[in-house]
């Protein structure tokens, strides 16, 4: 049940930093490229390994 937990949680951090990273972003090409750079971060399945994620805005 704890894992589940941690899963979640990263999960949940992990699109509040996207959403927070595209709100900054002007150009819809631009928050169109961060969303497909989270999507394949994320992996498909909430099973999926979540790879690192940058904590700065680049």
């Amino acid at each position: 049940m704890n894992t589940d937990k941690q899963l979640k949680d990263i999960l949940n951090m992990s699109v509040k930093n996207a959403v927070s990273r595209m709100k900054t972003l002007r150009c819809p090409a631009d928050r169109r490229c961060l969303f497909h750079e989270y999507k394949e971060w994320l992996g498909e399945s909430i099973n999926d390994e979540v790879l690192a994620i940058p904590t700065e805005i680049i």
